[in-house]
């Protein structure tokens, strides 16, 4: 794929949500539930067989609704107190989660894909059988989130990266998602990331004009 095309926010954000769409149109129109469930269920048997699943357990929670907010919240407030250079990525932070909330509950009610029910696995909370599968919340959460956190450091970047993979491995280990979720998921994210930037573009322009002499 043409790399400057990437570069443009504007093209880049239809690109990841045309992805993440089409996706959730093959897993409503195609049968992939079943090849899905041999993917859920022998990474779950491996997991169960070498470190168990109380690991992915807590893993899971890097992708957490109520701890990004925290999160945001404090950074939020470190930033404005503490460290201006870094308020800029903390309202980036705070309209990211916004978006990317906003787009995953749409289109989770929007596909209404069940949550994997494979014969064999173990779900770690039967409170997700009342809710829908596609796309990954955790996984959008997390992937523009660490992100957007690590920006400017390579080695921050590298964690990130480790973070989100170990997010969306735990989401399909734990039963929660199929790995069609997890990768709409990541789209999903970074066309909300790109949103969220280019939503800062904007505030900047504006601010700047209104405290322009």
């Amino acid at each position: 794929m043409n790399q400057s095309r990437l570069r443009n926010p504007y093209t880049s954000t239809a690109i990841y949500l045309t992805l993440t769409l089409l996706i959730g149109i093959f897993v409503v129109l195609l049968p992939l539930n079943d090849p899905e469930c041999n993917i859920v269920l022998n990474l779950q048997n491996f997991a169960q067989k070498t470190i168990g699943l109380q690991a992915f357990q807590v893993l899971t929670y890097l992708g957490d609704f109520y701890l990004w907010v925290i999160f945001a919240s404090i950074y939020l407030l470190y930033a404005y107190f503490r460290s201006r250079k870094q308020l800029g990525s903390a309202i980036e932070l705070g309209i990211f989660l916004v978006i990317t909330t906003a787009l995953t509950y749409f289109l989770k009610v929007a596909f209404t894909r069940p949550r994997p029910n494979c014969s064999g696995i173990s779900v770690y909370s039967e409170d997700l059988i009342s809710s829908f599968s596609y796309p990954s919340g955790h996984v959008s959460r997390a992937t523009g989130a660490f992100l957007i956190s690590s920006r400017g450091s390579r080695t921050k970047e590298s964690l990130a990266v480790i973070a989100v993979f170990l997010v969306s491995l735990s989401r399909i280990i734990l039963g929660a998602h199929y790995l069609t979720d997890v990768v709409g998921g990541v789209f999903l994210s970074l066309a909300a990331q790109r949103l969220a930037n280019l939503g800062m573009l904007l505030l900047r322009s504006k601010m700047e004009k209104i405290f322009r002499p």
